[in-house]
This record gives structure tokens, C-alpha cells and sequence, in this order.
């Protein structure tokens, strides 16, 4: 994991979703933050995470 952790715009790319979807998944705490410097970030650890869950969830409904 990076010490200094990802930005949120940073983390928006790597997941390929705009801000707006971000902040929606930061605000359902779907996606945990911390607090760096006083700059909200999140870890890729976290983003993975999230990434490995939205992937499972779609190959689930993709089944149906």
C-alpha cells in the first residue's frame, strides 16, 4: 500500500468513474478513507477491494 495514498480524483481514473460516482460510493462507505495532511485519500489496497466487489457483483447478474 502507498504511505501517502491515492487522491480522490486519482482514485476516480484507476476506476474508471467519474467524481460523481466516486463521492456516491465514499458517502454509501463503500470505499473507506483516511485523512492525510488534512487531504481525504484512500489506500489501493481500498480501491481494490472495491473494484474485486463491483467485479463479482456484475459476474453474479451477468449469470441471470
Amino acid at each position: 500500500m502507498l504511505k501517502q495514498g491515492i487522491s480522490l480524483v486519482q482514485a476516480a481514473r484507476f476506476l474508471g468513474v467519474d467524481q460523481s460516482s466516486l463521492y456516491t460510493a465514499l458517502q454509501k462507505g463503500q470505499i473507506p478513507t483516511q485523512k492525510r495532511d488534512g487531504r481525504t485519500v484512500v489506500t489501493s489496497g481500498a480501491l481494490m477491494e472495491y473494484r474485486a466487489r463491483q467485479y463479482s457483483n456484475f459476474q453474479h447478474w451477468r449469470n441471470f
